[in-house]
């Protein structure tokens, strides 16, 4: 009998995601862990990079990298703080109703 990963959707982003610099694995990892295949993470960029161990500047120039190559996507903003979710890429699903910044009032 084939063993069953626990958690399926963190197993197939693993595979996904194994050829990319561990430090981009780690960061989309901590993205699934936090916010599943489609809740945005609402922390911060510095609260993220020190929960990995990483200087902040370093894990913003890595999630500005995974943005533009479709692994994470920004999903709303907060006055200056970007928030943001697995993409496509990540998940491995298509995204039917994208999310938009929200309106601030």
């Amino acid at each position: 009998m084939p063993h069953q990963h626990p958690y399926p959707e963190l197993a197939a982003l693993q595979d996904r995601t194994k050829e990319l610099p561990h430090l981009k694995q780690n960061v989309l990892m901590t993205y699934a862990i936090l916010g599943g295949l489609e809740h945005p993470v609402e922390r911060t960029g510095a609260e993220l990079a020190e929960r990995i161990g990483v200087p902040a500047p370093h894990f913003s120039r890595t999630r500005r990298e995974l943005v533009e190559d479709g692994w994470l996507e920004h999903t709303h903003s907060e006055g200056q703080v970007k928030f943001f979710r697995l993409g496509e890429k990540a998940t491995g699903r298509q995204i039917v109703v994208p999310i938009h910044d929200r309106p601030t009032a």
